[in-house]
C-alpha cells in the first residue's frame, strides 16, 4: 500500500514539474512542445508523434496498478513482489525526480520537448548538464525503471524496455542535430561529458 501511495505522489510531482515549467515558458511566449516538427523523415515524425499517446497509456496503467484496479492477468499480475526491489524502485523514482528538477532549472528558457530547429538557443553545459549530456532522458530511464521495479507486470516491463530503447534513439538524433548546430563546441562538450552519467 505504501508503495502505491509513493508512486502516485511521484506521478503528481512529475506532472507539477512538467506542467508547471511548460506553463511558465508558455506565458513567456516560448513554444515548448516541438515533437514532430523538426524532422524531414516520415518514420521519425510518426515515431515522435506516437510518444504522447504511449505516455498516456503508460500513465493510465501505472495509476490503475497503484490503485489496485485489475484489468486482466497480463496487465495486473506482478511477476514478483519483493520489498527491497520495490524500495529500490521508489528510490529510483524520487532520485530521478530530483535530476528532472535540476535539469529543468539548468535548462532555463531553453527547455523543449523534441528538437527545436527554428530557435537558436545556446548549448547548455552547466548545472546538471555538466555531469550528463542528457539529464532529462536519464530521469526518464530511471523513473520508468523504478516504476517497473514496483509494478513488474509483463506489460509494464515491455513498455519500459521500449521506452528506454526509444529514448536512446532520440538521444542519438539530438546528438546528430547538436553536432551540426554547434560543431566543435559540441564535440568538445561531448568529449568532456558522458551521455548519461
Amino acid at each position: 500500500m505504501i508503495y502505491s501511495i509513493l508512486i502516485l505522489m511521484s506521478i503528481i510531482l512529475f506532472y507539477v514539474l512538467f506542467l508547471g515549467r511548460t506553463i511558465m515558458l508558455y506565458r513567456q511566449k516560448i513554444k515548448v512542445w516541438t515533437i514532430g516538427t523538426s524532422t524531414k523523415n516520415v518514420l521519425e515524425t510518426v515515431l515522435e508523434n506516437i510518444l504522447p499517446p504511449f505516455l498516456l497509456i503508460w500513465g493510465v496503467l501505472i495509476i490503475l496498478s497503484a490503485t489496485n484496479v485489475h484489468i486482466n492477468n497480463i496487465v495486473s499480475n506482478s511477476m514478483f513482489s519483493i520489498d527491497w526491489i520495490k524500495a529500490t524502485g521508489i528510490i529510483l523514482c524520487y532520485s530521478s525526480l530530483l535530476i528532472f528538477l535540476w535539469a529543468l532549472i539548468s535548462f532555463g528558457k531553453s527547455w523543449r520537448i523534441g528538437i527545436d530547429e527554428k530557435n537558436s538557443n545556446d548549448l547548455i553545459t552547466t548545472g546538471a548538464f555538466r555531469y550528463s549530456r542528457n539529464p532529462i532522458f536519464l530521469f526518464m530511464d530511471m523513473y520508468f525503471t523504478g516504476i517497473m521495479l514496483v509494478y513488474p507486470t509483463i506489460i509494464i516491463i515491455l513498455l519500459t524496455i521500449c521506452s528506454i530503447i526509444g529514448i536512446h534513439f532520440q538521444i542519438l538524433r539530438e546528438e546528430k542535430f547538436l553536432s551540426k548546430k554547434f560543431d566543435s563546441i559540441y564535440l568538445d562538450y561531448k568529449r568532456q561529458t558522458r551521455r548519461y552519467f
